[in-house]
């Protein structure tokens, strides 16, 4: 999935998911209307008690969203998800018990659960949210974090291959002086793969310079074998 498509996907899921929650939410403000009326509550009392019930399942809500966005930890999540848990157990409860027998007829157990299907879908679409904030959060942490990153940081330097790689030189003595240590190609394939990056022209001169500048010594005899070994040829490269 492209990044503008996976973008477009989010942005449905959490305008359908805001969506619900508010009609689940005013669902569920008419049972606890009907509630507070068939107990004796009525006018500004009988509408706004439902508002004592749900703004807990509400806060909860937003609570945890924020809990998750700035990362706390578990146990400073355990009461958001109280209240939210709270708010949804009285909020069904209140949903449920509104529900009345009609003249001549009993309740059932689906005009129970259809009842109890307001606070249930509000809560769903916090977890729906949640979801996917969790699976988000780490995908778009790791773009930030290798946008960041300079690519000559993360460019493992390439191996000198077999046939290249570097054997004692003798001197002029007869004594055996050992070639280029390992450090000493990684640090010229680095210095290599920067030239590269940047579209400039690395000459022999300039390694030996770059890598005199990094603290490595050795005879002016070996610079063109180490130019060899990382793959600088013909005294420059591109």
């Amino acid at each position: 999935m492209n990044a503008r498509t996976r973008k477009a996907a989010l942005y449905a899921i959490a305008a359908i998911a805001i969506l619900a929650s508010a009609n689940a939410l005013a669902h569920s403000y008419a049972g606890l209307y009907d509630w507070s009326v068939h107990h004796r509550l009525a006018g500004w009392q009988a509408m706004s008690w439902p508002a004592e019930i749900d703004v807990f399942l509400a806060v909860g809500e937003l609570a945890l969203y924020v809990a998750y966005l700035d990362g706390w930890p578990a146990r400073q999540r355990i009461w958001p998800w109280a209240t939210a848990l709270t708010g949804l157990a009285v909020s069904v409860a209140g949903n449920v018990g509104h529900i009345q027998a009609a003249p001549g007829q009993s309740v059932i157990l689906a005009d129970r659960l259809t009842a109890a299907t307001s606070p249930l879908a509000a809560f769903a679409g916090l977890s729906v949210g949640l979801l996917v904030l969790k699976m988000t959060r780490p995908h778009a942490a790791t773009r930030l974090r290798d946008a960041s990153t300079p690519t000559m940081l993360v460019l493992a330097p390439p191996l000198a291959p077999a046939a290249l790689r570097v054997q004692p030189v003798s001197d002029a003595s007869g004594s055996a002086d050992a070639g280029p240590d390992p450090r000493l190609l990684r640090d010229a394939s680095v210095i290599l793969q920067n030239a590269s990056a940047h579209g400039q022209r690395l000459s022999q001169r300039t390694l030996a310079r770059e890598l005199r500048g990094h603290g490595h010594h050795f005879p002016n005899d070996h610079l063109r074998l180490i130019a060899e070994s990382v793959g600088l040829s013909c005294g420059t490269a591109a």
